[in-house]
């Protein structure tokens, strides 16, 4: 079990730290009012570490992480409302809603860790002595090690896009038609 808590931590920390100093700069060029780069990157690594204590919370369920989709969405949504280019505005808002979702996405690596050390990733048995919950009576593929991690990781990572980018796009609908009221 050490070995995928270990391989987790190296995988989020390479891709929190890479993929933040790529939507730095992106963010950078698609604010009007350019801040430093720095910036970006430290709001940035904040949000990838909070991503990841609300993994750790939730052990490897992303409750806390969709949670937190909501949070990132106003966030983000007051942030954006006033941008100049709504295209831009939601096109950061998607990949802020991406890179906040990483944290939960790196679980699909789970089941090739367990293959690696000797799982049976397709075995009910072994999905069941791993730790996933047999009392939900899942149908196959899901009770199994591969199945549970990919669909917690699919479900993860389209729950937390919709539900950031539609409201930051709600935020800059509403933002809009407030606009044109004044």
């Amino acid at each position: 079990m050490e070995t995928i808590e270990y391989f987790l931590i190296i995988v989020n920390l390479i891709v929190g730290f890479s993929c933040a100093i790529i939507l730095a700069r992106f963010l950078n060029k698609a604010r009007s009012k350019s801040k430093r780069i720095l910036h970006y990157f430290v709001i940035l690594i904040a949000i990838y570490f909070i991503e990841c204590v609300a993994m750790v919370m939730g052990m490897g369920i992303p409750v806390f992480s969709v949670i937190l989709a909501f949070v990132w969405g106003i966030v983000f949504g007051l942030r954006f409302r006033i941008s100049a280019s709504k295209h831009n505005a939601l096109k950061a808002s998607f990949l802020l809603s991406l890179y906040s979702s990483f944290p939960a996405a790196s679980f699909i690596f789970v089941p090739f860790v367990c293959w690696a050390s000797g799982w049976n990733v397709l075995s009910i048995e072994e999905g069941i002595q791993f730790g996933i919950p047999a009392f939900l009576h899942l149908p196959w593929p899901l009770n199994t090690i591969l199945g549970f991690y990919l669909a917690l990781t699919i479900g993860a990572v389209l729950f937390k896009t919709v539900i950031t980018t539609g409201e930051v796009s709600l935020f800059i609908h509403y933002a809009g038609n407030h606009n044109k009221e004044t």
